[in-house]
């Protein structure tokens, strides 16, 4: 019988994702500064405005959009060194905000499901070697 390695034997990184996972991390060539200005650029170019960069903590958070097809959504992403941590969110409240997860996409096909796509596109378009985690909400 083959054990499964557990949350701390892993880093908590998987190779598929599981229904409470929030994070894409993918590790790429690139690092640092290099991969947060490709990365902003990429959010740029598929019609995410800014809402908070700092290229000193290298982490960048997206205004919400949204469309007939996806509902209004945010990106947020930080770096440490090849790694890039991906997450998405939903505006809640006045200035709270409810976090994408891969349970969204799993349970519903539906707007919240093309959310969660739109998050694997934009890991895939940067490359790299994708994994899955928990990471704590804000």
């Amino acid at each position: 019988m083959t054990a499964v390695p557990t949350f701390a034997q892993t880093g908590g990184l998987r190779t598929k994702p599981i229904d409470f996972d929030n994070t894409i991390v993918l590790t790429l060539p690139d690092e640092g500064q290099a991969v947060w200005k490709r990365a902003g650029r990429l959010l740029a170019q598929r019609g995410y405005p800014v809402r908070f960069a700092s290229p000193e903590l290298l982490t960048l958070s997206t205004e919400p959009v949204g469309s007939y097809t996806q509902r209004l959504m945010g990106i947020t992403f930080v770096v440490e060194g090849h790694e890039l941590r991906l997450q998405g969110y939903y505006p809640s409240g006045e200035n709270g905000a409810s976090w994408l997860s891969v349970m969204e996409y799993t349970n519903g096909q539906g707007i919240r499901g093309r959310s969660w796509k739109e998050l694997e596109e934009v890991a895939k378009l940067l490359g790299g070697t994708v994994h899955y985690t928990r990471a704590p909400t804000h």
